[in-house]
């Protein structure tokens, strides 16, 4: 209590010319993280006439839905693979698309983080108990790369496991409705929409180059989001251990994940406090900076978006895919209006 206390008057010693450089830093984070998706897709022959302003606005009803709406990230995700079918991406790629952001956002990371965790052991700035849990964090995240690529590397592996999850799936909605749904997935449906997905995995095994500039915006979109917090301790007029709070980001990201709340706040900034005082930060210290950096990033990204959002709803109408099977026949009638184009040409 004392701590927030002593946090709340340092906030109103803040260097607001210093403080203003957060705003074009977020929108170049945003925009960073858009071009990670967009531009495999080029790649991949899609939205190829796609203007940076585009790519903007597409970037901020990401972000706004990821905040405004409790899932962990998914329904960001859920919503790009809608709004890039209306930019007539099909499914299975837009579906890949994702899966190339969070694994470049997520390989990138990991890269920075043990430079990190290497760095901040040198310095001794590093609690014994942070360098374990960073150490098992990003074990976790070698094993959940090792095991997809295991997984998508052959059809009938990931067909299996596509029976599987409809299998699991259905018997958990059916016990959790008692019984009132017995199934919500068809396994026809659910194979083709992952037979897709192998097909895309595919050409990028035949093209290794589509992964080159995603991974690199997801260099740049990591460093980026990580300056966005660094500025905020610069405004009020501290330094900040550039290592531990490349930690701390990981391991407040991780947290919001675990803590299903609109754009992780609470859990995202009791985290990234208590890593930065493990670090030696001072508590008055970390929570006035972390408090002042989510404060505008969370109102900015909301204030900004929901005009992109709306917008992007009265042109298109609400999203109304919710599943595997929905994403299937959109893709089905998405091939079906190129068809018809080509035809008529």
């Amino acid at each position: 209590r004392h701590e927030l206390i002593e946090a709340f008057h340092l906030l109103g010693g803040v260097n607001i010319w210093i403080l203003l450089l957060i705003i074009p830093v977020q929108f170049a984070s945003y925009y960073a993280s858009a071009e990670i998706f967009f531009t495999y897709l080029r790649g991949r022959g899609q939205l190829k006439k796609t203007t940076p302003l585009h790519v903007t606005a597409v970037a901020l009803e990401f972000n706004f839905v990821n905040h405004v709406f409790p899932s962990a990230g998914v329904s960001g995700a859920s919503y790009m693979v809608w709004r890039l079918g209306k930019m007539k991406v099909p499914a299975g790629q837009a579906a890949m698309s994702q899966l190339i952001n969070y694994f470049s956002l997520g390989a990138t990371f990991m890269i920075m983080m043990v430079a990190a965790l290497i760095w901040a052991t040198f310095e001794d700035r590093a609690a014994n108990w942070l360098v374990v849990a960073t150490t098992i964090a990003v074990m976790g995240l070698i094993f959940i790369v090792i095991f997809g690529a295991y997984l998508i590397g052959s059809r009938d592996r990931l067909m299996s496991f596509a029976r599987w999850l409809t299998r699991r799936t259905n018997w958990l909605v059916n016990k959790v409705t008692f019984g009132r749904k017995k199934k919500v997935l068809k396994t026809a449906t659910v194979e083709g929409f992952f037979s897709d997905f192998y097909d895309d995995w595919q050409a990028i095994r035949e093209n290794k180059a589509l992964l080159k500039w995603p991974i690199i915006w997801g260099f740049i979109s990591n460093i980026l989001d990580v300056l966005l917090i660094a500025v905020a301790f610069w405004a009020l007029g501290y330094s900040v251990n550039l290592p531990i709070l490349l930690i701390s980001f990981g391991a407040s990201a991780v947290g919001s994940f675990l803590f299903v709340t609109p754009g992780g706040v609470g859990a995202y900034e009791a985290v990234m406090i208590g890593v930065l005082v493990a670090g030696g930060m001072e508590a008055d210290v970390a929570s006035a900076g972390v408090i002042l950096a989510r404060a505008i990033l969370v109102v900015g990204t909301i204030a900004c978006g929901v005009f992109a959002y709306h917008a992007a709803m009265k042109k298109y109408g609400r999203p109304v895919l919710k599943s595997p099977q929905d994403l299937k026949e959109f893709d089905g009638k998405v091939n079906e209006e190129h068809l018809h184009g080509r035809n008529r040409t």
